[in-house]
């Protein structure tokens, strides 16, 4: 069985990085994602959603 594992929290570490890294060295069945963890491409989420329209 594979695992798809959402890594939310804050985003100023390196605490992704390491549970990946540590995921790698097990050799354990997961893969990763999470929300946006780049600053500026996070703030910048705001001035592309104000085009989107729901009609």
């Amino acid at each position: 069985m594979h695992w798809t594992i959402y890594l939310s929290g804050e985003i100023h570490t390196d605490w992704r990085e390491q549970i990946e890294q540590g995921a790698r060295a097990a050799d354990l069945p997961v893969s990763f994602t999470s929300a946006v963890t780049n600053h500026e491409a996070s703030d910048a989420v705001v001035d592309i959603l104000k085009y989107v329209t729901t009609d």
